[in-house]
């Protein structure tokens, strides 16, 4: 796979920004021109959501699996969304203990 259509990997890449606040995808190491797009995609995400976003991409040399991972992280973003998320992320703390505790 060399090419990812533009407007899916956008959409894509927003709701996952929306839920999460965070995207991730790994490449082949010779995937250079799609980290370039999803990096470039993220970055388009997160000012049409009007988020501030970081983009990040390993070095696929220093890892194991040769692979590249690219993430695109939201750093800040509105009140209201950063509430939705403190809150999703103390359920699934909460979640996660009952589980472990039984």
């Amino acid at each position: 796979m060399n090419h990812i259509p533009e407007e899916a990997l956008l959409a894509e890449i927003m709701r996952a920004l929306e839920i999460d606040h965070q995207y991730t995808r790994w490449f082949d190491a010779h995937s250079e021109f799609l980290v370039a797009q999803v990096r470039s995609c993220g970055r388009r995400a997160g000012r049409a959501l009007g988020y501030k976003v970081r983009t990040f991409a390993t070095d696929p040399a220093l890892r194991e699996d040769s692979k590249c991972v690219v993430s695109v992280v939201v750093i800040e973003s509105t009140d209201e969304d950063e509430g939705r998320i403190l809150e999703r992320s103390q359920l699934l703390i909460t979640d996660a203990m009952s589980r472990i505790l039984g």
